[in-house]
C-alpha cells in the first residue's frame, strides 16, 4: 500500500450523530489531518442541512479535520470540493472501475453519481480568519454495502453496482492517499489540471437539463458549460451565460 504524504491521526469512533459536528471539537487543536471515522453515523448532514442516512457497519462515513498549509483565501474556498470530489472519483476508478464498464461522474458541487444514481456526498465546513481559511472541516459519506433507500433519494451502493467484496478499510486508506496527493498537486502546479479534471467528469455538461432557482421560485432549461475560477456554475440559456453559486440552484431532470 502506497505511504501516505501526511501522517494522520484517526479517531474512531463506534457511534456518533455527526462526524462533522464532533469534528469541529478539533478545529483549534493544533495537529493537522485529524480523522473522525465511525461505522454509526445517525445523524449525518449533507448539502442545505439534508439529513444523511446511513445504516450501521454498511457504509464509509468520515471528517477530516484539515488545516491548509497553502494560504487559501475564500473567494477560492470552491477549489477543495474538487480537490476532494477527484479524490474520490479517482479512488473509484482505480479500484473498481478500471474496465470502465460504469461511468463515473461528479455532480457539482460535490455528489458522486453512478448510473444517475447518488453514491456519496461532501459537505464542507470552513473555519475564517481575516479574509483567509484557517481550517476545513470535510465530511464524507459513501454507499457501500447499503442496499435499501428511500425512492426519493435516488441512490445507490457500490456493492449494488460493482458487486466485489469491498474492504472499508482500504477504500478510506485510498481515499486519503488520493486527497493527498491531489492536494499537493495543487499546492505546486495550481488549480487548472484540479479544475480539468473536474470538468471531464462533471455529471449532465453539455446536456439539456432543468433546474430549479431558489431565489425566484422558478425553473429554467439550460445546458451545464463550465465552473469559473470561483466556484459558480455555468448555464447556457437561451443563448445566454448565468452564474449560480452553491445552494442556489437544483438539478432536476434531463430533457
Amino acid at each position: 500500500m502506497k505511504k501516505l504524504i501526511w501522517p494522520i491521526n484517526v479517531i474512531i469512533l463506534k457511534e456518533v450523530n455527526s462526524t462533522n459536528q464532533y469534528a469541529k471539537k478539533y478545529i483549534h487543536n493544533r495537529y493537522n489531518w485529524i480523522i473522525i471515522l465511525t461505522m454509526n453515523q445517525t445523524k449525518g448532514i449533507g448539502m442545505n442541512k439534508n439529513l444523511w442516512y446511513a445504516e450501521k457497519g454498511k457504509n464509509l462515513t468520515f471528517s477530516i479535520v484539515f488545516k491548509p498549509i497553502k494560504i487559501l483565501y475564500i473567494k477560492k474556498i470552491y477549489i477543495m470540493n474538487l480537490i476532494v470530489s477527484n479524490a474520490i472519483h479517482k479512488t473509484l476508478s482505480e479500484c473498481y472501475n478500471r474496465n470502465n464498464k460504469e461511468k463515473i461522474w461528479i455532480k457539482w458541487p460535490n455528489d458522486i453519481i453512478i448510473n444517475n444514481k447518488k453514491i456519496g456526498g461532501i459537505l464542507i465546513e470552513n473555519s475564517i480568519f481575516s479574509k483567509k481559511i484557517h481550517t476545513i472541516v470535510i465530511g464524507i459519506g459513501l454507499n457501500v454495502f447499503q442496499k435499501e433507500f428511500q425512492k426519493e433519494w435516488n441512490a445507490s451502493s457500490l456493492k449494488e453496482i460493482f458487486n466485489p467484496n469491498f474492504d472499508l478499510d482500504y477504500l478510506f486508506y485510498k481515499i486519503i492517499y488520493y486527497f493527498q496527493k491531489e492536494y499537493l498537486f495543487f499546492i505546486i502546479h495550481g488549480e487548472k489540471n484540479i479544475r480539468d479534471y473536474y470538468l471531464n467528469y462533471l455529471y449532465l455538461k453539455d446536456k439539456t437539463s432543468i433546474f430549479y432557482i431558489y431565489k425566484t421560485n422558478s425553473y429554467i432549461s439550460g445546458i451545464i458549460r463550465s465552473i469559473t475560477d470561483q466556484g459558480f456554475l455555468v448555464i447556457e440559456s437561451n443563448k445566454k451565460l448565468y452564474f449560480f453559486y452553491q445552494k442556489e440552484i437544483k438539478y432536476l431532470i434531463i430533457l
